[in-house]
C-alpha cells in the first residue's frame, strides 16, 4: 500500500536539497540552473522549490542571465550572523518602520536618522529572530518583514 509523504517528509526532503544546492554555490560563485541540476542530481522540480525556498530566505539570489537561461549564485545581503538576543530599541524601531514597506539599508538609516552600521545591526538582530527577507535589486539590497511577521501583527492590530 502506498503511503503519502507527510508535510514532514517533503519539509525534510526540501532542506536536504537546499544543503546540495548550497554546497554547489559554495564552489562556484555562478551556475546556470540546468547545469546546478545535473551537479546535484536534483529534478528540476526539486532544485526549483529549493531555490525559491533559498531565495524566500535571502541566502540566494538569481543573477543576470542571457536570454532566458536562470543564473544563480549566493547571496549576502550583509547581515551579522548574531544571537536571537532580545530586540533593542533600534531594532524595534526599525522592525516597525518596515511593517508595510521594504527598503534599503542606506534609505533607511536617512528616514530614521540612525546610521548605516545601527540598521544592519538592528536587521541583523531581526534576522536572527526570523523576522526579515530580503530581495536583491541588482546589486541593491531589498529589506521587509517576513509575511508571516506582517499577518500576525495586522491580526494582533
Amino acid at each position: 500500500m502506498f503511503n503519502p509523504p507527510t508535510i514532514d517528509d517533503l519539509q525534510q526532503t526540501r532542506r536536504a536539497n537546499e544543503k546540495l544546492v548550497l554546497a554547489a554555490l559554495e564552489s562556484k560563485p555562478e551556475w546556470v540552473e540546468t547545469e546546478l541540476a545535473r551537479h546535484t542530481s536534483l529534478a528540476l522540480s526539486h532544485l526549483r522549490a529549493a531555490l525559491a525556498s533559498l531565495l524566500d530566505q535571502g541566502r540566494v539570489r538569481r543573477l543576470p542571465g542571457t536570454g532566458t537561461r536562470a543564473v544563480y549564485g549566493l547571496a549576502d545581503p550583509g547581515l551579522a550572523d548574531v544571537e536571537a538576543t532580545p530586540l533593542t530599541k533600534e531594532a524595534e524601531k526599525v522592525l516597525e518602520y518596515l511593517r508595510g514597506r521594504a527598503d534599503s539599508a542606506l534609505h533607511m538609516a536617512e528616514q530614521l536618522r540612525m546610521t548605516r552600521e545601527e540598521v544592519m545591526a538592528a536587521l541583523s538582530l531581526g534576522n536572527a529572530h526570523g523576522l526579515i527577507s530580503c530581495t536583491f535589486v541588482g546589486s541593491l539590497v531589498i529589506f521587509r518583514l517576513k509575511e508571516a511577521v506582517v499577518d500576525r501583527q495586522q491580526r494582533v492590530a
